[in-house]
């Protein structure tokens, strides 16, 4: 059996025990074969399948969902930035996204549909801006990318501030927004689920139809020009249905940074830069870490829920400074840069 093939069967079986966990963590071992059953005809007037079937389960299909999106997207982002630093949360995705479906919200009291729409224009926008601003700053002189990656942060953190800034004006709505800001899987966004899932299939469909493609461009322009690809065409379909699906997750339970970042490094000694192979990859992977880091939200400091994001900001935030030390500030990831 290949690595990527035994990586993502291992990853699998880890992800059906977690998701395992995620649902029963918490109930008496004696009454989880009665709480099974409330998946076939559900008891009113049981206490324990209502927390399964109304709380526990539906923030395990919005981790389950977060996570892959974001891993995936992440992938192909740092594939075709060529830097291990992109990730929708350092490309201005996130934040932009954030931004729109607030300022949707706040100042055109749009409906949850309408909001969905705007984070997905307003991930593109911020992406769009973090190139431009790289661009402007001269890119084309910068083989390790760094200012695209400085041009991100920057953009973020002019996105994150309008976002404060708006939500500091309505005190009225503050309250709705502010926990969803900082990353809040939580059961009551199921609607927001129900509503977007869509947009993060078609977006993992439209990356593994273009598998094959995009690992030519890996390969170089040239060589992929060579064997029939469109590189432009290509690439570009490629970002959009990245940005849509980090966006679309955005939408549902706002930005978890850092799994589109983290999830690439795992999983690239194992699946290559073979996209076929590195894509279901990270659809497990970035669904495993995602359950993790609500599991610890929700039971660390039980009976306190802290949000998903604040852990994944956390445990993110070493392991990106590992990662600019690995590839910037070593004398072997100079060489490579």
């Amino acid at each position: 059996m290949s690595k990527p093939i035994l990586f993502v069967s291992a990853a699998v079986v880890l992800l059906v025990l977690l998701t395992g966990l995620h649902l029963f963590y918490g109930f008496e071992p004696g009454t989880v074969p009665e709480l099974l059953t409330a998946f076939k005809s559900f008891e009113a007037n049981s206490y324990d399948q209502a927390v399964l079937l109304y709380q526990r389960l539906p923030r395990s299909l919005i981790a389950l969902y977060a996570g892959s999106v974001s891993a995936v997207s992440g992938f192909v982002l740092q594939s075709l930035v060529r830097n291990p630093l992109a990730s929708p949360s350092t490309m201005g995705v996130n934040a932009g996204a954030a931004l729109f479906l607030v300022a949707s919200a706040l100042l055109f009291k749009a409906g949850t549909a309408v909001q969905g729409a705007a984070a997905l224009f307003g991930a593109v926008f911020g992406f769009l801006a973090s190139t431009a601003l790289a661009r402007f700053a001269g890119r084309r002189n910068d083989p390790r990318g760094l200012s695209l990656i400085l041009s991100g942060a920057l953009v973020s953190m002019l996105f994150t501030g309008l976002t404060n800034a708006l939500l500091l004006s309505d005190p009225m709505s503050r309250n709705e927004f502010l926990s969803w800001l900082t990353g809040n899987i939580n059961h009551a966004y199921i609607d927001r689920l129900a509503l977007f899932w869509w947009i993060g299939a078609l977006s993992i469909l439209a990356l593994a139809a273009l598998a094959r493609p995009l690992t030519l461009i890996l390969l170089g322009p040239e060589k992929a020009a060579s064997a029939g690809v469109n590189v432009k065409i290509t690439s570009r379909l490629a970002f959009l249905a990245a940005v849509f699906g980090s966006g679309s997750a955005v939408a549902i339970c706002g930005p978890i940074s850092f799994i589109g970042l983290i999830v690439p490094h795992i999983v690239r000694p194992f699946a290559g830069n073979n996209l076929a192979r590195a894509l279901p990859a990270c659809l497990v992977t970035g669904a495993i870490l995602c359950l993790i880091a609500d599991l610890i939200a929700r039971e660390a400091l039980k009976p306190i829920m802290v949000n998903t994001g604040l852990v994944t900001e956390l445990f993110g935030g070493i392991v990106f400074l590992l990662i600019v030390k690995r590839f910037y500030l070593t004398p072997r990831g100079r060489e490579a840069s």
